[in-house]
């Protein structure tokens, strides 16, 4: 079994290849994004409530998986100097991490296109630093240059996801 998270700043395409690794494996996958919009939609749960509740249920599902055994598939952006002690902690097991981190140098534009407000536009650009890069995660890496299509191609990324 295997934890493969797939990891890359906003719009870089993770969650479109997290779907189509997930057709092509028969993994379950859990999208943070998902959590996110599940919480909020919830009832009256504060912005500030949502992400640390869409966070820790993230990892808890995650690691949930891991611990029953079955292979699954992690989407969500990763930030620098947090979420290295949030893989540590919670998926910390004997199971085996891969990182597959999305790039590409139209994510910003990308991410103005889905029509978000100005200011969260402009706060994904700030946070590029954190998001940009791929962590040093202690696993396996592979980059994805998601730009146009996968390069490498989703074969060779379910070759390397089942290593």
């Amino acid at each position: 079994m295997t934890v493969l998270l797939v990891s890359g700043a906003p719009a870089s395409g993770k969650t479109t290849l997290a779907t189509a690794l997930a057709a092509r494996l028969g993994w379950p996958q859990v999208h943070r994004d998902e959590l996110y919009a599940g919480i909020t939609a919830a009832g009256d749960v504060d912005r500030d409530e949502v992400v640390p509740l869409g966070v820790a249920a993230f990892w808890s599902v995650t690691a949930a998986y891991a611990r029953a055994g079955s292979s699954v598939i992690a989407e969500a952006t990763l930030y620098r100097g947090q979420s290295e002690a949030e893989v540590r902690d919670v998926l910390g097991g004997p199971w085996p991490i891969r990182n597959l981190h999305c790039v590409t140098p139209t994510w910003h534009g990308r991410f103005v296109a889905r029509g978000h407000e100005a200011r969260l536009n402009d706060r994904a650009l700030a946070n590029a630093p954190a998001t940009v890069p791929p962590l040093d995660l202690g696993c396996p890496l592979l980059e994805v240059d998601t730009t146009d299509g996968y390069d490498p191609g989703v074969d060779d990324l379910v070759r390397w996801a089942t290593v």
